[in-house]
């Protein structure tokens, strides 16, 4: 995109009269103006002139509008275009006038010659702004914003009454609905109870900012590349967004507090409760055998833990998403999607990669399957294992994390490896404890400074060879990092504030633009790949458990050694299945795709 002092500016009107007039104003001021008024040419036209700012007229709930910021959206290099709508309904004004992306602003109409000054001043302050908007109001005005988000296709998290017993988050992905929390409720029924609040302090935090100042990591892979991409070097650079949205919604319905649970199996052995101020440990089981989901919920509630439940691999995913977990404890022989496959998609994405796993099951010869996959689980536990063994050995799990929060709690300087931890849950932990100091960081491509003011992340900046990032980017920088080893030093460090947001919301947009990244990665790959590597080990395990309807295409990848457009080509089934098998293997770490 074109980052002059002198904007292009590029208008979209179906008023052919209107922008004739209006394209000789801008000129007058010495503005490179440009207009269409086909909505049908809005993505050609962007990429033909490349704009800094778009400004279209009409109404923000019209069919025209609408339409044209699909479009908008639909296309990598316009999708965080800043969009001026001018309309005779300004009202939602309120909703955008901290944002860099999308629509960050509303003019009304009749667009007059003077407004042409405030089109160019608008621009030039777009920089400056937070990427954040706030405000007060009432049910009717929470629905009202909520409809905003999902007209204007924004991404981003909307928080009300933060830090406090009532706040509640709902995330969002092209305006719509991710995941979503409130008093115990989440997904879908989240976002009701939140737009029902009768008065609530609200904030909206965009995930996408302006160029070189919200962007994020994108990450350049070598010639081989596997279900978990091995990163082969930073590069800084600008955010863009995909044409899917990264949208899901998933209810969980919330347990009765007046239920009372199944009566415990006779060898259970009841654990004193917590200490006062403990935290209760948060686990996900996942098992299909409901009766084994019942005895095992029960022991370990009556070990003083949190216990959420899924049937399935795929659903154990989803609730994943729904609240921080401590611990997942998941079955590896599950239909639908079994224990490894889940561990393949929380591994990729960026909200669960941090989460500890242990996987449970009652066939010894798994055991060798997990050695080959080698997927980043913590441990392998046998459903002959004595119950309260199993609940010590999941304790067991969160030791390197219960060892750190001691130094972080301490306010002394430490060092540690990062990769027990995480690096969101070293963050958090430093929020959490109001900690002020220096972060230092190394890994194997990078070194990473990050300064904290009573728990704030307010500067961070990186250092790649020759690329440097600042702000968003190099905080980014450091969540996708692995095995960095970290140094803190207590105290109140001189750094030029960069980063202005809660460190929580930071890390949730820092995950929303690593897994775009990590996205586009393996679907441009999918297209360009021409060689494929098998793993023989795992491709074995794949054809006694893979799913039925894909096993034939997986045949022809893992035996034949065919590229996914010639298979394509092949059989006469729907490429989107062709893909989808692709991707499947690529997930469970079967194949690897190479570039010719």
């Amino acid at each position: 995109m074109t980052t002059t002092t002198r904007p292009v500016i590029l208008g979209i009107d179906e008023d052919r009269a209107n922008q004739g007039r209006l394209a000789q104003a801008f000129n007058a001021q010495g503005l490179f103006y440009r207009f269409i008024t086909d909505r049908k040419k809005v993505q050609g036209g962007i990429k033909q002139l490349t704009p800094d700012i778009l400004v279209v007229f009409g109404e923000l709930s019209s069919d025209f509008v609408i339409q044209v910021l699909d479009a908008v959206a639909a296309d990598v290099s316009s999708s965080t275009l800043p969009i001026i709508v001018v309309s005779g309904d300004v009202s939602d004004a309120q909703f955008v006038g901290g944002l860099r992306t999308n629509v960050v602003a509303l003019f009304p109409a009749p667009f007059e010659a003077a407004s042409v000054i405030a089109v160019k001043g608008l621009f030039d302050e777009l920089h400056s702004r937070p990427g954040v908007v706030k405000g007060q109001g009432d049910a009717k005005l929470l629905a009202r914003l909520i409809d905003h988000i999902r007209r204007t296709r924004r991404a981003g998290a909307l928080t009300i009454d933060p830090k406090t017993p009532n706040e509640g988050r709902a995330v969002f992905s092209r305006g719509k609905l991710e995941r979503a929390s409130f008093l115990g409720a989440v997904g879908p029924e989240a976002l009701k109870a939140i737009s029902l609040v009768p008065k609530c302090a609200w904030t909206f935090s965009e995930v996408a900012g302006q160029a070189g100042d919200g962007a994020g990591v994108v990450i350049e892979v070598g010639d081989l590349v596997s279900g978990e991409t091995e990163v082969a070097e930073v590069v800084i650079g600008q955010v863009v967004l995909e044409d899917e949205p990264l949208a899901f919604e998933v209810s969980v319905p919330r347990a009765s507090t007046t239920e009372a649970p199944p009566p415990p199996p006779p060898n259970l052995t009841p654990e004193p409760m917590l200490a006062p101020g403990a935290q209760a440990i948060q686990l996900l089981l996942v098992d299909d055998d409901e009766a084994i989901l019942r005895m095992f919920k029960t022991l370990f509630l009556k070990h003083g833990f949190k216990v959420s439940t899924a049937t399935d691999g795929q659903l154990g995913s989803e609730v994943a998403l729904t609240k921080h977990f401590d611990v997942v404890l998941a079955d590896l022989n599950m239909p639908h999607l079994d224990g490894w496959g889940l561990l393949r998609l929380l591994r990729e994405d960026f909200r669960t990669r941090e989460l500890p796993v242990a996987f449970i099951s009652a066939h010894d010869d798994y055991r060798e399957s997990l050695r080959a996959l080698d997927a980043g689980a913590q441990a392998y536990l046998s459903k002959g294992t004595r119950l309260d063994a199993l609940v010590t050995q999941v304790k067991k799990l969160l030791e390197p994390r219960q060892a750190a929060l001691g130094q972080i709690t301490s306010g002394s300087p430490f060092s540690m490896q990062v990769a027990p931890l995480g690096p969101q849950w070293l963050l958090l932990r430093l929020e959490e404890s109001h900690a002020s100091g220096r972060l230092d960081a190394r890994d194997g491509w990078a070194v990473y400074s990050l300064f904290f003011t009573d728990g704030a992340c307010t500067h961070a900046a990186a250092q790649a060879g020759k690329f440097t990032a600042e702000g968003e980017r190099a905080f980014n920088a450091f969540i996708a990092t692995k095995n960095a080893e970290v140094t803190w030093t207590p105290g109140n460090g001189a750094a030029p504030q960069n980063l202005h947001l809660p460190t929580a919301v930071s890390i949730e947009r820092a995950c929303a633009t690593l897994n775009e990244n990590e996205r586009r990665m393996r679907e441009s790959l999918l297209v360009s790949a021409t060689q494929v590597e098998v793993h023989p080990e795992l491709y074995a395990v794949y054809r006694q458990v893979g799913p039925k309807q894909w096993l034939e295409a997986a045949k022809l990848i893992c035996e034949d050694k065919m590229a996914p457009r010639d298979i394509i080509a092949k059989l006469e089934i729907s490429p989107v299945d062709v893909e989808e098998t692709m991707k499947d293997l690529i997930r469970r770490g079967v194949v690897m795709l190479k570039k010719g």
